[in-house]
C-alpha cells in the first residue's frame, strides 16, 4: 500500500460523503419548509405576551420598532371579518391576540375565553404553534390557580401540538416544564 492507494481510498470517501451530504441538505431544506407550509408562527409569537418557557435572548431585551397595539375591540372585528370570508386558520393566531388585548386590559375572564377559542381553533384549523401557545398559557393559568393537574393536561396538549407542528425545539422545553413539574410525560389523552 503506497501513496497513491492513499489516494484512492481518499477519493472513494469524498465521492461516497457528497452525495450523503446533498441527501443531508434536502432532507433538513424539506423539513423547514414543511413547517413553514404547515403555518408555524415564529417563536416570538409563542411565547408572547404569556409567561415564557424558554429564556428570552439578548436581542429580545432591546424592543424593536413595533406597530402600535391593537385594542380588543379591532381584534374583535378582525376575528368576525376571517370568520365571514372562511379564514378558519388565522382564527387561533387572532384569538391569541384577543387574550394579550384583553390581559393588557386586565380582564382575566375575557382573557382565559379568548385562549380557550384559541386553543379550540388551532386543534381544529392550525397553525400548530398557535394551538400550542394557547394550551401553554392555559396550563399556566391553571397552574397558578393550584390545579397541577389541568396544567399538566393542557401542557400534554401543547407538547403534542409542537411536535405535529415540526417545533421540536418548543417540544422539548414544554417536556422539560412538565417533568420539573411532576407532570406524567407518557399520557395518552383522549376526549380533549
Amino acid at each position: 500500500m503506497g501513496i497513491p492507494a492513499t489516494y484512492h481510498m481518499l477519493l472513494e470517501l469524498i465521492v461516497f460523503a457528497i452525495p450523503v451530504a446533498v441527501i443531508l441538505m434536502l432532507l433538513y431544506l424539506w423539513r423547514s419548509s414543511r413547517r413553514y407550509r404547515r403555518g408555524a408562527l415564529p417563536p416570538d409569537r409563542l411565547i408572547e405576551p404569556f409567561h415564557a418557557v424558554a429564556q428570552p435572548s439578548p436581542e429580545a431585551a432591546a424592543p424593536p420598532l413595533q406597530k402600535p397595539l391593537e385594542t380588543a375591540e379591532t381584534i374583535a372585528a378582525k376575528i368576525d371579518s376571517a370568520a365571514a370570508h372562511g379564514d378558519k386558520t388565522a382564527l387561533a393566531g387572532l384569538y391569541l391576540d384577543l387574550a394579550a388585548a384583553y390581559a393588557r386590559a386586565g380582564d382575566q375572564s375575557a382573557r382565559m375565553e379568548a385562549l380557550r377559542s384559541a386553543a379550540g381553533n388551532g386543534a381544529l384549523h392550525g397553525p400548530h404553534s398557535a394551538h400550542a401557545a394557547a394550551r401553554l398559557a392555559l396550563g399556566e393559568a391553571a397552574q397558578e390557580a393550584g390545579d397541577l393537574t389541568s396544567a399538566c393536561e393542557q401542557w400534554q396538549l401543547a407538547r403534542t401540538a409542537c411536535l405535529e407542528g415540526g417545533d421540536t425545539a418548543q417540544h422539548a422545553l414544554i417536556e422539560k416544564r412538565m417533568r420539573d413539574n411532576g407532570c406524567p410525560t407518557d399520557w395518552v389523552l383522549t376526549d380533549f
